[in-house]
């Protein structure tokens, strides 16, 4: 198993972990401003227990109109997104540090020691397990009777849906010092794509585990093993033809799927994830600031500083606008045409790590402490 760099330990960030002194920046105050829209809370309901002292970001899975959570110690449940009503709940009994993946009937959810779970999407009955040969710390996903799932020791699994056989294995030698985390990857008609911590994306073709082509997003270099770190933590987005990917200490490029050619990249740290809209890419980079990129060209939109180093989780696009989470817990809504602040709201008084969910003009937000909310801005 590689060794991680725990994120919560470095990464706010001047320097690594181990024996070097860490330097934090200061988070950033809130600074105040007139709200231009009034959020409204649709619901709220409990996930669990607590992994506010666990290194795991378990995100919700949306599919369809029910929403399915996971938490540290095993539970597993599924919630009406309109309601937040309580459909079924049910206790796998390991430690889960791979979040709940909704898709083909099945729920998975991955432990600490490697063992894949799925259950019935209808009742949380299980209906078989696998193992694998180290940790999970990302969602697996799910498509044509698949589930693709990614170790922290750089393998690449797919899984019978129908009984957990594996199907197929794909891996490749990591680094010996890789932050604590892996992208979780995405499926695009038959194909998976992922990042690794050698700083390169592949794309696997999903029912024989062949590889289609890899391409590598940044290159280390440095004089230590920390300056080297290139992690591919972020899942790929794909926007109609266009792939995007980005890396810690790397970069963001993007990527024609039909010729493979490099259209643009720009210089960026990133390892918390990216959403777009019709126009721009987002994304929160290491310090915390967010930027937007303008898909075509790669050039900057704007940027908003005034959040550094408040741990921002990955942005969201919803209802015309760009939603992060942050560590006190609080939702930061940006406009997506200028990144001013529009509206502000605290949903839990822990911070807020994985990525929010959005259906239509409906904001789902989860955090370290089991709360999770549906939201909704309306005009004051």
């Amino acid at each position: 198993m590689k060794n991680g760099v725990t994120l919560f330990c470095a990464v706010w960030l001047l320097a690594g972990c181990g024996g070097s002194k860490i330097v934090l920046e200061e988070p950033a105050k809130l600074q105040d401003f007139t709200a231009e829209k009034r959020v409204k809370e649709l619901w709220t309901a409990d996930t669990g227990a607590s992994a506010v002292k666990k290194a795991v970001k378990l995100s919700p899975s949306l599919d369809g109109d029910v929403i399915y959570t996971s938490d540290p110690k095993g539970r597993v449940s599924a919630f009406s997104a309109d309601s937040g009503r309580t459909l079924w709940k049910m206790k796998v009994k390991q430690l889960v540090t791979g979040a709940a993946a909704a898709g083909d009937g099945l729920v998975v959810v991955a432990t600490k020691k490697g063992e894949v779970i799925a259950l019935d999407q209808k009742d949380g009955r299980r209906l078989w397990t696998a193992s694998l040969s180290s940790q999970v710390l990302a969602p697996a996903a799910i498509h044509a009777g698949v589930v693709v799932i990614q170790s922290v020791d750089g393998k690449l699994a797919g899984l019978s849906a129908t009984d957990g056989k594996r199907l197929w294995l794909y891996e490749r030698s990591e680094p010996p010092l890789s932050l604590h985390g892996t992208a979780a990857p995405v499926i695009v008609k038959d194909v998976v794509l992922t990042g690794f911590a050698s700083g390169k994306i592949v794309a696997i073709q999903i029912r024989a585990g062949k590889l289609l082509w890899e391409l590598p997003v940044a290159q280390p270099h440095g004089r230590n093993e920390v300056e080297r770190l290139v992690d591919v933590d972020v899942s790929p987005l794909v926007v109609g033809k266009i792939l995007y990917a980005a890396s810690y200490q790397g970069k963001v490029i993007a990527v024609d799927m039909q010729t493979g050619q490099i259209l643009w990249s720009r210089d960026v740290s990133t390892f918390s994830g990216m959403d777009a809209d019709l126009n721009n890419l987002y994304l929160t980079d290491a310090r915390g600031a967010v930027t937007a990129f303008d898909q075509q060209t790669g050039a900057s939109v704007w940027r908003q500083e005034h959040l550094r180093a408040r741990q921002l989780n990955a942005p969201r696009y919803v209802d015309g606008l760009v939603a992060v989470g942050d560590l006190d817990g609080y939702v930061h809504w940006l406009s997506s045409e200028d990144g001013h602040f529009v509206a502000r709201y605290r949903v839990s008084h822990s911070a807020i790590r994985s990525q929010t969910l959005a259906s239509h003009d409906t904001l789902y937000v989860s955090s370290q402490s089991g709360a999770l909310a549906a939201l909704r801005l309306e005009k004051n």
